[in-house]
């Protein structure tokens, strides 16, 4: 009759509108979310960079207190230059992966040259990689390199080797394999340094919470693996940390 048919077109008018009204809550929602990452990851740099700068700023002391001129000099000249790299990074939510890998760059040789001999590296880079077309998010690889710096190479006597690995294997993924030869998770464990212990793992906590925030927000799965190496005996001979960033 009409007024079946009317009382079934009226039902599917308050259904579709039900349906459009919990669409956008969800919208709202989402948005909401999105607004709430985004304002925590702009929190957390504005966290990760003072920290990052006050480590820097030790070094500049310690030659000025030694009247080096000379060295104090190189190293402040670095230390212009990174602080310029990390004040135009930290406007965007992502640099290229060749901005982000000069800045790696600077803050190795300034520490290189702060701990006198202890720290070498080298950053080597496949060759289907294309730096300048890469974006990832700035500062996410610079914590895990000066965690490997603190907790590796620190407690061993003669200093030790960084290598960075920077690899593509598919056009969606972005691996950086960060392997140093220092003393290893367990014997760093040991080492009750209030500074390495406790003021350096800050930015690790912050790394962490950004991937996590980062992972909410672009729906990717970065992803971060730490390998102990050991040698045939079982003895540890250093630490890898695998970050596999989607692209």
């Amino acid at each position: 009759s009409d007024l079946t048919v009317a009382a079934l077109s009226a039902e599917k008018i308050v259904k579709a509108r039900a349906e459009a009204i919990v669409k956008e809550k969800e919208r709202q929602l989402h948005e909401l979310n999105r607004n709430l990452a985004e304002s925590q990851l702009t929190a957390l740099r504005a966290q990760m960079n003072p920290h990052f700068l006050f480590n820097c700023l030790n070094s500049i002391q310690l030659y000025t207190a030694q009247n080096n001129t000379e060295k104090a000099t190189d190293y402040l000249n670095k230390f212009s230059r990174l602080i310029r790299f990390v004040l135009e990074n930290s406007r965007s939510d992502k640099v290229t992966l060749e901005n982000e890998l000069d800045t790696l760059r600077l803050y190795m040789e300034m520490e290189a040259m702060r701990f006198r001999g202890k720290v070498s590296f080298q950053i080597n880079i496949a060759q289907n990689v294309e730096k300048d077309a890469i974006q990832i998010p700035p500062l996410l690889i610079q914590p895990f390199v000066e965690n490997a710096i603190w907790h590796g190479l620190m407690h061993k006597e003669e200093g030790g080797m960084i290598r960075i690995e920077v690899t593509q294997p598919n056009d969606c993924l972005l691996r950086f394999d960060i392997t140093d030869d220092g003393v290893g998770r367990e014997k760093a464990a040991e080492f009750k340094s209030k500074s390495a212990t406790q003021n350096k793992s800050f930015g690790m906590k912050v790394t962490a919470e950004r991937i996590e925030l980062i992972n909410q927000l672009y729906n990717t799965a970065t992803q971060v693996q730490i390998v102990d190496l050991k040698n045939k005996e079982g003895k540890a001979t250093g630490t890898k940390v695998v970050v596999e960033i989607p692209i």
